[in-house]
């Protein structure tokens, strides 16, 4: 129901006529709600291994953390204002997007700090992921309320019943360093075009280069 929930209002325009196939919603799910699901397992794999307790967010963050959380507190503010213009489309692509920077970038960046147990990764990490949920219930309400049960709750006994009867998040705009989120989209793009020459050359990532 939330793949085909997901497909009609964020995965196109909700106004067009669309064509739907197994294939679409398929591929729905293997990149977005999949990908969304394996960074919450993940999480909840090292967070039991950590006996991991939800605190205030650490002041003690790298330079990872602050980008992410950066991030997320970009998302809040166009998601928010993509939906307040019943604009799901834009909101679904933003969505998407942040969900790949969180587990293509942020959590396989910072996986040897989750197998140490770090409590700021984990801490980060948390912090994304709940507000990731909240933001994402209104389009995907059955996998986002299933997260909020067995993961949210869990943790956090002041956490109200249901994720849809949260408040909507609000940004805290103080945490939103354009300049730092510029400078790891610059990165990313250099390892992009990195890998790309790798691959035209047949060379192997992991083959060290002599320049």
């Amino acid at each position: 129901a939330d793949a085909v929930r997901w497909y009609m209002l964020a995965a196109g325009s909700p106004w067009s006529a669309r064509r739907v196939g197994h294939d679409a919603i398929t591929d729905v799910v293997r990149k977005t709600l999949l990908t969304y699901w394996n960074t919450i397992s993940f999480f909840t794999l090292y967070a039991k291994a950590a006996n991991f307790k939800v605190t205030a967010l650490s002041e003690d963050l790298t330079l990872m953390d602050k980008w992410i959380i950066s991030e997320v507190n970009k998302l809040v503010v166009a998601v928010d204002h993509s939906l307040e213009n019943f604009d799901s489309q834009t909101a679904g692509r933003a969505l998407a997007r942040f969900i790949d920077d969180l587990s293509n970038w942020y959590v396989r960046r910072s996986r040897r700090r989750f197998w140490d147990g770090d409590v700021a990764a984990l801490g980060t990490l948390h912090e994304c992921l709940v507000t990731l949920t909240q933001l994402l219930s209104p389009i995907v309400p059955f996998i986002t309320e299933h997260v909020w049960q067995e993961v949210v709750k869990p943790a956090n006994a002041s956490a109200v019943d249901s994720v849809h009867l949260t408040d909507f998040p609000i940004a805290d705009k103080s945490l939103i360093n354009l300049e730092l989120n510029s400078q790891v989209a610059m990165t990313r793009r250099v390892v992009e075009l990195g890998r790309a020459a790798r691959a035209e050359s047949a060379i192997k990532i992991r083959q060290p280069l002599q320049r």
